[in-house]
């Protein structure tokens, strides 16, 4: 039996409220309250996790606090161009977001305790009084998106590393999915913006694969939703509540770090002060390089 403090129960249940509302519940429904307490025990688990992980992020910062986290819930990453990395000066990490781990798997290996991650308003995250102070939160109101990109550059400015997701959802796995290439192509043009405003940053495009299983991608649970954001949201949800009721954890994830560019060379190949259009094309060539590394172990 997990021993439950009074911040473990609050954020055990902002988690079954946010399991409620991928299966398509309020959390405020009868549902969500006649049958919450069948996700309590991961629940439970996974709070008591975030706690810990929250602690580690207090003590020895967030770098660490992933490296301490991610082997109870993964085998092992498996990582391509980390000594690619930058151990100082602005570096604006550009990333696919297949969910679940990702973050935690960059953050890992980055080791830059200078790292900020713009993520969207999760009740979750904003429970972690410690290590809040490590994300920058948005939401879909324009002037808090406004208020998200000045301490995103402000922080570039200041020589930190930033690391972003600019599809600004949930993305396919490349290694269960056939589509992830078209998500990139729908890359916000945030990234223009960032490196534009601090043009000594540099840019560490990264991808991520293997964070969800092909049995949880495709699992019949997910017929429940229609849109395809919303199904890997419940496959997420799905993945994760299995593997804290069973303790099994994931096989490998892969990341791969690809070569700092200079806003200079993405100019050279864009031919002009947009940016954007050399960046897709380089996280799709990049994507292509990770699919054909991760499925050769």
């Amino acid at each position: 039996m997990l021993p439950m403090n009074a911040d473990i129960r609050v954020l055990s249940n902002i988690l079954i409220d946010e399991i409620f509302k991928a299966i398509g519940f309020s959390p405020v429904s009868w549902t969500r309250r006649k049958f919450g307490s069948i996700f309590a025990a991961a629940a439970d688990r996974l709070a008591s996790l975030g706690i810990g992980f929250d602690r580690q992020a207090a003590q020895f910062g967030f770098s660490r606090a992933a490296q301490w986290i991610l082997p109870q819930l993964v085998k092992d990453v498996a990582a391509r161009g980390a000594e690619n990395i930058p151990a100082e000066g602005p570096l604006l990490v550009v990333s696919n977001h297949p969910g679940t781990y990702d973050a935690l798997a960059i953050a890992a290996h980055l080791r830059r305790e200078d790292l900020k991650i713009v993520v969207g308003n999760m009740p979750f995250l904003r429970g972690l009084s410690c290590a809040d102070r490590y994300f920058i939160f948005t939401t879909l109101n324009p002037y808090e998106r406004m208020k998200t990109a000045r301490s995103a550059i402000l922080h570039l400015t200041e020589g930190g590393a930033l690391l972003i997701f600019p599809s600004g959802s949930i993305d396919p796995d490349p290694a269960v999915f056939p589509d992830a290439q078209e998500h990139i192509e729908r890359w916000y043009p945030s990234i223009d913006l960032f490196l534009r405003r601090v043009p000594d940053a540099k840019l560490l495009l990264t991808i991520v694969s293997g964070v969800l299983s092909r049995y949880w991608g495709y699992h019949p649970l997910t017929w429940l939703r229609k849109q395809g954001l919303d199904k890997r949201r419940l496959a997420e949800f799905g993945q994760v509540i299995q593997q804290l009721l069973t303790g099994k954890r994931m096989p490998a994830p892969s990341v791969s770090f690809a070569t700092p560019l200079s806003v200079e060379e993405l100019r050279r190949e864009s031919g002009c002060d947009r940016l954007l259009p050399a960046i897709i094309a380089r996280g799709k060539a990049e994507l292509e390089k990770h699919v054909t590394w991760a499925s050769s172990f």
